[in-house]
């Protein structure tokens, strides 16, 4: 009997072990110019069949400029558009900060290096649920590395990679208003929108602006609606008033890694719900869809200020008054964005459903003391919806094309309340030199503090005021030596903000946070123990690692290029395996009375 016994275990050990072996074997994956792996055009032949022809070949969007011969009406049309984020969008190559294509290619001069850098060769432009699932398993059969894009707002580099394949969603442009919708829960809703992962947040804007309704989403119209914004947390001019955008998710529809399409919600994949709403993109799923709560579009009171202080002094002195006032502006409502740098100040703020008296003698005591600043009078306005503050102040910044960095820190209401000149000598210090920016997003508080929300946003954006942004930028042709020193930079600024963000313990927004940020389980999740969480989904939705980006969950168990298993991570979990299967057979022995 105990002989049976003892069989019975070693079996059921070897077949835990094997099966988890089996789901977590990890290899080097196959990139695009390694011949000896890399598909045959025969088997590309047949996969751009099975998915409708939607294989297109990539090329970096400044290539035109580089060619030989050069492509005249291709580069006009690139020099033309080149700082137009609907053109950058539209083109499967093209990242909204050209640094991450790393090309070496420019629209400004012709470049002898230009080279295919950082892009993918070949793309599938996906329309059809059909045509992820099939990229998927396509992708897992042949162990090719993936990047997933839909229109390269990605300030690490996360939907590009060398040698990879891309997922295109940029032409999944479905969405629906749903009157009435009910939750798995039984709750009911009004006005829901479900919309594909194409969809970005202006279309969605002016889509529901004919129903006088307004959703929570993105300052820039050409940020997508499903993808890294509102998987990494989203925030808003309108969050303040509503919550963050992972807040308003309901439902998702997503394509696992092992190509089989699920619904995700409370009730069924709760766990992966929890992840996808704040956990980051590129990390669990493909998102096909999502359910998103919506709002009857509120009136808007806005201010706009451009400040050129005569000197230091009075800049200093009004930039001390300015965060002495920040909590009493935002407990009355407004929201928004200022910008720093070492001769200017420009404010761009908003009150949902705002009452114009109040606001008007708010900024009036913001910048009464200060007529010598070049103003006289605060300039407030009425505005009947949203996107008419929209239209008027946001989406006409909506450029890019530039080369940079940045980095991030979230700082907490108490100390901006309680000390506000050290956080303003902190600004003061960052933008003391010709090349200092600072971004201020007036988008935490109010209901972002809302501590109920059961997902995995960074819990630091619940007791966050100010989300603030460091930026370096730099033209085409800056040699890498001066490129690396400016991303330096940026890093010695983040540090500056950590002093007055909470120290070790401060945190960042993962969508824009510096890329070279050391301690990123922390920062940019909060504690070690909410990432455990999130890694321990990880490794159930996608044991074999097949999404994979930049400082993402799980990315630590790859080596820096994200190509090939970390042999030292490798090595501890296979140590976190051995231990619990040891306990298992200790427990059945015992339990049987064997000795052995």
């Amino acid at each position: 009997m105990q002989s049976f016994v003892v069989n019975v275990i070693s079996f059921l050990f070897a077949i835990i072990l094997c099966e988890h072996l089996a789901r977590s074997e990890r290899r080097c994956r196959c990139l695009s110019h390694d011949k000896s792996c890399w598909p045959h055009s025969s088997v590309w032949q047949a996969f751009n069949e099975s998915i409708n022809g939607q294989l297109v070949s990539v090329q970096p969007s400044a290539a035109p400029c580089n060619s030989n011969p050069l492509n005249v009406e291709a580069c006009t049309t690139a020099r033309q558009q080149w700082r137009n984020a609907v053109w950058r969008s539209d083109q499967p190559g093209a990242m909204q900060n050209h640094n991450w294509e790393n090309s070496s290619c420019s629209v400004f001069y012709n470049s002898t290096s230009c080279h295919q850098g950082s892009v993918p060769i070949l793309a599938v432009n996906a329309i059809l649920p059909e045509h992820v699932e099939a990229t998927i398993r396509f992708v897992d059969k042949y162990n090719l590395r993936l990047v997933v894009k839909a229109t390269g707002h990605d300030f690490f580099g996360r939907s590009t990679a060398v040698g990879s394949l891309l997922l295109w969603l940029h032409h999944m442009k479905n969405r629906t208003l749903i009157p009435k919708w009910s939750s798995c829960r039984g709750e009911t809703f009004e006005n829901v929108i479900r919309v594909d992962a194409g969809v970005q947040w202006g279309e969605v804007y002016r889509w529901l602006a004919a129903y006088n309704l307004i959703a929570i989403g993105g300052a820039s119209a050409t940020v997508g609606a499903t993808g890294g914004f509102l998987q990494g947390g989203g925030h808003s001019p309108l969050s303040p008033w509503k919550g963050l955008a992972a807040d308003q998710v309901l439902q998702f529809e997503v394509v696992l890694a092992d190509g089989r399409r699920q619904i995700v919600n409370f009730c069924e994949n709760p766990d992966l719900f929890w992840a996808l709403r704040g956990g980051g993109g590129g990390t669990f799923a493909v998102v096909l869809s999502a359910i998103l709560r919506t709002y009857p579009t509120p009136s808007i009171v806005g201010s706009y200020q451009a400040v050129f202080p005569p000197t230091n002094n009075r800049y200093a002195d009004f930039l001390h008054h300015f965060v002495r006032s920040l909590p009493a502006l935002a407990d009355m409502g407004w929201a928004g964005y200022f910008y720093l740098t070492a001769k200017t100040f420009t404010l761009a703020f908003l009150s949902p459903n705002g009452n114009y008296s109040t606001a008007y003698q708010s900024m009036h005591q913001l910048f009464r003391n200060f007529s010598d600043l070049n103003f006289t009078e605060p300039y407030v306005f009425e505005l009947p919806t949203f996107l008419d503050f929209f239209s008027a102040l946001m989406e006409a910044t909506n450029e890019n094309g530039d080369n940079y960095v940045m980095g991030s820190r979230l700082l907490p209401e108490a100390i901006i309340r309680h000390q506000p000149q050290q956080v303003a000598d902190a600004f003061l210090r960052i933008i003391d030199s010709e090349q200092g920016f600072l971004v201020g997003h007036l988008t935490a508080g109010g209901k972002v503090s809302d501590i109920t929300q059961n997902n995995s946003v960074n819990p630091l954006w619940r007791t966050a005021l100010l989300h603030m942004l460091s930026a370096q930028f730099w033209p085409d042709e800056t040699p890498i030596e001066d490129q690396v020193k400016l991303a330096k930079r940026v890093t010695q600024n983040v540090e500056i903000l950590q002093t007055v963000s909470g120290g070790e313990q401060s945190g960042a927004y993962l969508n824009e946070a510096d890329p070279n940020e050391v301690d990123w389980q922390q920062k940019f999740f909060g504690t070690r123990e909410h990432y455990t969480r999130l890694k321990t989904i990880k490794d159930r939705v996608d044991p074999n690692g097949l999404f994979v980006c930049n400082k993402c969950v799980g990315s630590d168990d790859w080596t820096e290029d994200l190509n090939c298993p970390n042999p030292k991570q490798s090595i501890a979990n296979k140590h976190k395996l051995f231990l619990p299967l040891v306990l298992i057979a200790k427990f059945l022995l015992s339990y049987f009375k064997i000795d052995v």
